[in-house]
């Protein structure tokens, strides 16, 4: 079992290198993943309702993080699913298009919503910008990406060069 996993992450990493933005949903996910048990930390609670229990913390001391267990649960599960995605190009494409899109959804209901989203998930106006941001990113990695996932880029990740029209480069 272990020989497998230095053979197998190795490949894994160079898959996910064939394009700048698979690189960059990797970096995303990983990010999302971090974030999941961080907020779980601050605040375990899976209340939803009028009685939505969430915890803010103050991060460096003036950025407010207002979370609950699901919105811990949002962070972790759409990380984990790039984790699994960012290698295989059309998988990524499509991640990322459409966890971006569910970040900014997310973002304007937050917005909209004021400290919750559909009254389950805790958050505040600088996480719904932050998750705007995020959202953001994760589209323009996935346009990153779009050429290697419809079959456009060599596997060649140094000079990103067109494929020959025969398939042979």
């Amino acid at each position: 079992m272990p020989g497998t996993a230095r053979v197998t992450i190795p490949r894994y990493l160079a898959d996910v290198r064939r394009s700048p933005g698979q690189v960059l949903l990797l970096l995303m996910s990983l990010w999302f993943v971090s974030n999941g048990p961080a907020a779980f930390a601050m605040c375990p609670s899976f209340s939803f309702g009028p009685h939505m229990t969430s915890c803010t913390v103050m991060v460096f001391g003036f950025i407010p993080v207002t979370v609950n267990g699901w919105h811990a649960l949002f962070h972790f599960v759409t990380g984990i699913a790039g984790v699994f995605l960012a290698h295989r190009p059309r998988a990524a494409f499509a991640y990322g298009i459409g966890c971006g899109w569910f970040y900014l959804l997310v973002a304007g209901l937050g917005l909209a919503g004021g400290d919750n989203v559909l009254h389950f998930m805790a958050v505040d106006t600088f996480g719904n910008w932050i998750h705007a941001a995020e959202g953001g990113l994760v589209i323009t990695a996935a346009a990153l990406t779009a050429r290697r996932a419809a079959g456009g880029i060599t596997h060649d990740a140094i000079t990103l060069a067109p494929a020959a029209p025969d398939g042979s480069g």
